[in-house]
This record gives C-alpha cells, structure tokens and sequence, in this order.
C-alpha cells in the first residue's frame, strides 16, 4: 500500500476508535441486586436497601430500567420502583420502564413491596435492577 493510503486507513481507525469512547463516555448502565425482602402488610411497603448507582452516573439522567424479582408461585404482591423524586408501579415480576426518564441517575432506587388484601406473609427474592443513563 501506498504511504498516503495507511496514513487515511489510520486515520479513520483512530476517528472510529475515539467515537467508540465518545458513545461509551456517553451513556451506561448499571446493575443492582437486593437481598431477599419479608413483605407482611397490605397497608406498608417493604422496601429493599437503597440500590446506589456508581459515580459515573452522577450527572446524568435515567433512560430506563429493567427489573426483575421472585415470589412465591400463586403469591400475589403489589410492587413499585422508587426514586427519591417519584414511584412508579411495576405490573409484573419482570418487565422494563421508561417512566423514570429524565430523573437524576446518581440517586439511589430502590425496589417496594406490599400485599394483596387477604394475602398470606411472602418472601420476595432475586431481586434485580439494570438500569440505563445518559449524560
């Protein structure tokens, strides 16, 4: 190959490899798991420890979350993700929101449980956040 030629290729891997950097400076995510909760009342939520983001995320805003939790089979619980600022219901073990958008991503979340009416003591577990930011 020509000099002028390796000089352009180089130049263009370089300009890939700092866009590369630039989109992962950019926006992260984060991962956060919760020790298993004893939810015992319909009129108080049990709420996991705070979930804290890592410093990166100061700064930034949420984009979404991901979660997922376990209760025993048949057992019924009414369940919320919580920012310091607002709480947003979760209508299933498992799923995604974006309805935490745009709040602070360096807060803590955490993860509030309760019964049903009429509901029997449960034992909620495996539970996970993942959540995205951005700058």
């Amino acid at each position: 190959m020509k000099p002028c030629v390796c000089r352009v290729l180089l130049g263009v891997a370089l300009l890939v490899a700092g866009a590369e950097h630039v989109l992962a400076a950019s926006a992260g995510s984060w991962a956060g798991t919760a020790p298993p909760l004893a939810v015992a009342s319909a009129d108080r939520h049990a709420c996991s420890q705070p979930l804290q983001p890592p410093p990166l995320a100061a700064g930034g805003q949420l984009a979404g979350v991901r979660w997922r939790f376990q209760v025993p089979p048949g057992a019924h619980v009414q369940a919320r993700l919580c920012h310091p600022q607002r709480c947003v219901e979760l209508p299933a073990a498992q799923g995604e929101s974006r309805a935490l958008s745009g709040l602070d991503a360096g807060q803590p979340l955490q993860l509030c449980f309760r019964l049903q009416p009429g509901e029997a003591p449960q034992r909620v577990g495996g539970s996970q956040l993942l959540v995205d930011y951005r700058p």
